[in-house]
C-alpha cells in the first residue's frame, strides 16, 4: 500500500493558498496538503513532527513575503534542523527579482523558484525534478500521470546539494 504524500503550503494570501492547494490536490495521487499562513506556524508543525516522529513533508511550497516569520526566516530556521530526510522546498512567490533568485540558491533545501500563481505545469516540473533528484520514495510518487518531461520549468532552478 502506498503511503500518502504530505505537502506544506506556506502562504499568507488566502486566495493564493486555496488555489495552490486545489492544484496540488488535483495532481497528487495520494496526498495531504496542509496550509500555513506564516513560516512560524509551519516551523512549529515541522518541529512537532520531528519531535514526535510523525510524517515530515515531502515538499514545501513557500512564499517569501509573509508576516510573523517570512520565507527567508523559515529557510534559515529549517537549515539548522537535524532532518533525517531531505525536505524539498520550492519557492512560490510574486517576486521574480534576480537578487531573490540568487539568494534562494544559497539554501540547499530550495530546489526551484516559481512565480505565482502555481499551475499544473509547475507541479509536473516539481514531480520531474523529484524523480530525477532521487528524492524520498514518498516524494517520487508525487505525480500527474505524465511520463514526459515538463514543457517548462521554474523561473529559476536552484542547484541541488
Amino acid at each position: 500500500m502506498q503511503k500518502s504524500q504530505l505537502a506544506y503550503v506556506i502562504e499568507n494570501d488566502r486566495i493564493t493558498a486555496v488555489v495552490t492547494e486545489l492544484i496540488l490536490r488535483k495532481n497528487l495521487r495520494r496526498g495531504e496538503v496542509q496550509n500555513y499562513v506564516n513560516g512560524q506556524l509551519a516551523f512549529d508543525q515541522l518541529m512537532g513532527a520531528l519531535q514526535s516522529g510523525t510524517t515530515l513533508p515531502d515538499l514545501i511550497l513557500l512564499d517569501l513575503d509573509m508576516p510573523v516569520m517570512d520565507g527567508w526566516e523559515f529557510l534559515d530556521a529549517i537549515g539548522h534542523l537535524p532532518i533525517a530526510k531531505q525536505v524539498c522546498v520550492f519557492v512560490l512567490t510574486s517576486s521574480i527579482h534576480p537578487d531573490d533568485v540568487a539568494r534562494a540558491k544559497d539554501y540547499r533545501q530550495v530546489k526551484g523558484f516559481f512565480s505565482k500563481p502555481l499551475n499544473n505545469e509547475s507541479v509536473v516540473w516539481m514531480q520531474h525534478f523529484l524523480q530525477l533528484a532521487g528524492a524520498s520514495g514518498r516524494a517520487r510518487r508525487l505525480g500527474t500521470g505524465r511520463a514526459s518531461a515538463p514543457p517548462s520549468g521554474p523561473t529559476q532552478a536552484c542547484q541541488t546539494a
